[in-house]
């Protein structure tokens, strides 16, 4: 049987519509891009990169009708949120129910799927059904209302669910977003709206109560929406299921579908804590100043965080990062999610990491969440293999202790450090680098805890002579009421010794460059001093949401350094807070896009 004929309908210029003979309504709410005025706002939110082309893909293969947000930026009009488009946009919920009826009327029921992205790189797709996984089963968190029958969520979704599991795709159930917000779009379509004031979201929703309507939001990964083979393979998932072409008889079904309203549980406060660095997230991070690569690996394994990362700076300026979300997994002497693992192997560490990474040509660009995942692409096999030697003279490193508790306070960690030699392979956009450099491991360079700050400024450094400091740390956060907490240590032959911070410059003309000037000045217990000069070698600039509507600015990254006559290499932080924009390229990302 010949696929239905497509129609594209003249609408706003910024939505395309395609309208189809088909039980089946697809609809792109953040497919635009930034405007030029979103790069004035604190924080702005970033929109869905390439879910405007798989839908409109995914149509033409399914025959299906769609709404699809070409240009609108998120940040003007946010068309998954029901308030903005009631005041900002009428029209759209009325085409929607218009469409909605039609299909009704020619096939009974319809299914509605709303394509969304996530800016997490793992490959994972996220189910929003106003769901959300709990002691075993699926119930709705808050108030909100499920969208969809449990033969559809049982049926469809569970097929769906199990062919992206063969593809080396996680499907979850609202891990981030259950779609269960009062203004959430997905909301619309359940019969949550049926006393709503505006007629055409009332319909919607009248239409919802009769049990004729099956709503899911997709949340696709980067790596799911990003050119490759991980989108094609998910693409082709999708196409599958909702062409009819499954045999659903062969699903299992494997969620236990309860609709009572979860119990409330307490948030943890968000704030500062939330947006500085979370307690118990360790990992390890190495530099070779000789081939000019390096990287930072961590996992949350305490307190607020949930997830892990690997961010990788190489030829000066590019960076490649893969992370993913929810808890790791933990034993006496292995952290893994997903392909990122840390092994303890005897008196070596191994870092290990086969999986993909979003490969951006300018570091500068993450200053800008949305700017720098438009310039990259994505690798779908980059391989890290790394073993960290650690110096034993730093004494004895308690990597398990730390791999097995939770919550530890940030100074009991920070005192689990080591620093040693580091070597491996990597493999990275099909060029394959031995790396021969110098490494810290323990509690993560940045994670220091839930501290308050207006600038922070830290470094480590390594150095081989034996008549050099084996490492030294110093650190200087200043509070926004109080003087600076500094701190300073130096490793010898004999171990560690505390030292008094002096001086630490770490200093940049402008957000976008890298610090012109790092300096810093320690003393000894017995009064020698001891100067370190670093120069950066690469470096990556950050930006993320800080605490009372400001914004964190961080310049991070690798730089070789000079004790007197004596070479290292090392890593360098320096951050501030600041209440306006400093940056004309600034539309990052805000962490909720539900």
């Amino acid at each position: 049987m010949p696929a239905p004929e497509l129609h594209t309908v003249a609408s706003e210029s910024w939505l395309e519509v395609i309208d189809a003979d088909s039980p089946l309504l697809l609809i792109a709410p953040h497919g635009g891009r930034a405007e030029p005025r979103t790069r004035s706002m604190l924080n702005p939110k970033v929109n869905d990169l390439h879910t405007a082309d798989i839908t409109r893909g995914l149509a033409r293969r399914l025959g299906a009708s769609a709404l699809i947000n070409v240009a609108m930026d998120r940040n003007r009009i946010d068309c998954n949120r029901l308030s903005q488009i009631v005041e900002r946009a009428p029209w759209l919920l009325e085409m929607i129910a218009d469409r909605v009826d039609a299909i009704v009327a020619a096939h009974g029921r319809v299914t509605v799927l709303l394509i969304h992205g996530w800016n997490i790189i793992e490959p994972r797709l996220d189910f929003g059904l106003g769901l959300r996984t709990s002691g075993g089963e699926l119930r709705p968190p808050g108030s909100a209302c499920v969208s969809a029958c449990d033969d559809f969520i049982n049926g469809r979704l569970a097929a769906l669910a199990d062919r992206l599991q063969g593809h080396g795709i996680k499907p979850t159930y609202g891990m981030r977003y259950p779609g269960g917000g009062l203004q959430n779009l997905l909301q619309a379509f359940t019969a949550r709206h049926r006393e709503s004031p505006h007629a055409a979201l009332r319909t919607i929703s009248e239409t919802a109560m009769r049990g004729i309507v099956d709503a899911a939001q997709l949340e696709l990964s980067v790596a799911l929406r990003m050119p490759g083979e991980l989108r094609a393979r998910c693409e082709d998932a999708i196409a599958e299921v909702f062409s009819g072409k499954c045999d659903l008889q062969v699903v299992r079904p494997t969620n236990v579908i309860n609709r009572a309203p979860r119990p409330a549980v307490a948030k943890a406060e968000i704030g500062a804590a939330a947006t500085v660095a979370a307690s118990g997230r360790i990992g390890i991070e190495f530099y070779d100043p000789t081939s000019r690569f390096g990287a930072m690996a961590s996992f949350d394994v305490g307190g607020a965080g949930m997830g892990a990362r690997i961010m990788m700076l190489f030829d000066g300026h590019c960076a490649a990062l893969f992370t993913a979300e929810g808890r790791p997994t933990r034993s006496a002497s292995t952290v893994t999610h997903g392909p990122l693992s840390m092994r303890r192997e005897g008196t070596s560490i191994v870092l290990a990491f086969r999986g993909p990474a979003v490969i951006v040509p300018d570091a500068t660009a993450y200053l800008s969440i949305e700017r720098a995942l438009a310039s990259g692409r994505l690798d779908g096999d980059t391989e890290v293999e790394m073993r960290f030697e650690i110096d034993r003279a730093g004494g004895e490193f308690d990597f398990d202790r730390i791999l097995t508790s939770s919550g530890l306070a940030a100074d009991a960690l920070s005192s689990s450090v080591a620093f040693g030699r580091v070597s491996g392979k990597v493999r990275i956009d099909d060029a394959a680098r031995t790396v021969n450099g110098f490494a810290r491991a323990g509690m993560s360079f940045t994670g220091l805890g839930p501290q308050k700050f207006t600038a922070r400024r830290m470094l480590w450094a390594c150095f081989e002579n034996e008549d050099a400091p084996r490492a030294l740390e110093a650190r200087s956060v200043a509070p926004s009421d109080a003087p600076p907490n500094q701190s300073a240590r130096i490793l010898g032959a004999d171990g560690w010794s505390q030292c008094e911070l002096r001086d630490l410059t770490v200093e940049t003309a402008s957000v976008e460059e890298p610090p012109n000037r790092i300096f810093a000045r320690l003393t000894r217990a017995d009064g020698s001093s001891c100067e370190i000069e670093g120069e950066v070698e690469c470096f990556i600039p950050l930006s993320r949401p800080g605490p009372d509507q400001s914004r964190i600015y961080t310049s991070l990254g690798f730089a070789s350094f000079r004790v007197g006559t004596h070479r290292g290499a090392g890593m360098f932080e320096y951050s501030r807070v600041a209440d306006s924009v400093l940056t004309t390229a600034d539309d990052n990302e805000d962490t909720d896009n539900d």
